[in-house]
């Protein structure tokens, strides 16, 4: 049988188990949650363990957005850099918020653990590979920053780099430990079941529709809840919620084959890492279940394009002479590739607030990566039920960003997101 030329349009590991029963019948609740991703299942986890009735809808199944679609890095700094926070926040608020994404990894390796989930739980540290004598400068001052505030990373130049990583293509590195790999599909789907087990109504095929004071209306019941966090990322707008602070960005996946085990030592020599390069719209990759080599990425036409595109044959072929300039000595044959849409900010931090005219309702959105969505659904419940406000500043949708907001009106939204992210990125010397 002749083998496709172009990879499957297909996420491989989204595949849809069977459905709870479709909600048909107006409930009433403590909390209700919309959105079934990690941060819906995060903030009703929470709840649920504070005593509280929970129901949790869902528009497809959970796992079925941008967690179930995602890599499965697991690292607090998915996005933004330890240096960008000491830059913007001061040394003692970075770490604050360094803390806060640390804290959703050891949500999610936690539940791992404590319920035996079975999700490619692979630990894998994090190596960021610097593609220019200049951006290897950069991760030098980062080291720097993360030395002085007792972190366990180790810096690479040009020449110790070939240990670890089968490349001679890089500029040197920084790897950071204690993170690690997962399939967040499978994750998302246990956690679905354990939630139920211990009490939690959940609903799939039930897509909110209006958002009011004490209720939401779906397409067919309502629900009466005291508290609503809703977790639905890039769709808020959709729901006529934050329309000018959220927007999305696209971002594409290949998993190869099944390589050999030889292959794979010719890519990690030592051991497997969970690698991203210095380019401003980065690539990603690691080693997954049954040994394929799963990449990521996007490029400047692609990831604020508006709409999801499948079957982009120039992505394609970016990731694959990516990863053949690379690693020229690996043969990799990849099987599928899919497009993922993210929520994101004019700044890439996240965006959870309470409703400016309902403090019981709660919104998350804009998380950069798999443990901020975590947390920030954890931190859903600590807000509306135990009052915290610690870390209302960063996330708040009023905060100043990049590109004032008076301009998005003149420029369009599409566009005040591009020029605020490339500002926020390439001007403050992320990793």
């Amino acid at each position: 049988m002749n083998k496709p030329t172009f990879p499957q349009d297909y996420v491989f590991w989204n595949i849809r188990s069977p459905s709870n029963e479709k909600l048909t019948k107006n409930i009433t609740t403590d909390v209700l949650i919309v959105g079934g991703g990690i941060a819906g299942l995060s903030a009703a986890q929470n709840f649920n363990e504070k005593k509280l009735s929970v129901v949790l809808i869902e528009k497809n199944f959970c796992g079925s957005g941008a967690s179930g679609r995602s890599s499965g890095f697991i690292t607090p700094d998915s996005e933004l850099g330890l240096g960008y926070f000491v830059d913007q926040f001061g040394e003692i608020q970075a770490k604050k918020i360094w803390d806060f994404g640390t804290l959703g990894a050891n949500l999610i390796e936690n539940n791992i653990k404590k319920f035996s989930i079975n999700c490619d739980y692979q630990k894998q540290d994090v190596l960021v590979v610097a593609n220019s004598d200049k951006a290897f400068n950069e991760l030098k001052e980062d080291n720097e920053i993360y030395k002085k505030l007792s972190f366990a990373n180790k810096l690479y130049e040009k020449n110790d780099l070939s240990r670890i990583i089968g490349s001679d293509k890089y500029f040197g590195g920084i790897t950071f430990p204690n993170t690690f790999g997962i399939n967040c599909y499978q994750y998302c789907q246990k956690m679905k079941e354990i939630l139920q087990q211990r009490g939690v109504k959940i609903y799939e095929n039930t897509p909110a529709i209006k958002i009011n004071n004490d209720n939401v209306e779906t397409d067919s019941a309502k629900i009466n809840a005291k508290y609503i966090v809703v977790c639905v990322d890039r769709f808020l707008p959709e729901l006529n919620k934050l329309k000018s602070d959220v927007y999305q960005a696209q971002t594409f996946l290949m998993i190869s084959e099944p390589l050999q085990e030889n292959e794979i030592k010719k890519i990690f020599p030592e051991k497997n890492y969970m690698v991203w390069d210095t380019d401003l719209i980065y690539q990603y990759y690691r080693i997954v279940d049954g040994n394929r080599f799963l990449i990521g990425g996007s490029d400047l036409l692609a990831i604020f394009s508006g709409r999801e595109q499948h079957n982009l044959k120039r992505m394609y072929k970016k990731l694959n002479k990516y990863t053949k300039e690379k690693f020229p000595d690996v043969k990799i044959n990849f099987e599928y590739m899919w497009p993922g849409l993210i929520g994101t900010s004019k700044d890439v931090m996240p965006v959870a607030c309470a409703d400016e005219n309902n403090e019981n309702i709660y919104y998350v959105s804009c998380a950069a990566g798999l443990p901020w969505a975590a947390a920030l659904g954890w931190y859903s419940a600590e807000k509306l039920i135990n009052k915290h406000n610690d870390l209302d500043k960063y996330f708040s949708p009023r905060r100043k960003y990049p590109v004032p907001d008076f301009v998005q009106k003149i420029l369009g939204k599409r566009i005040t997101f591009s020029l605020s992210n490339f500002i926020n990125l390439y001007f403050k010397n992320l990793p």
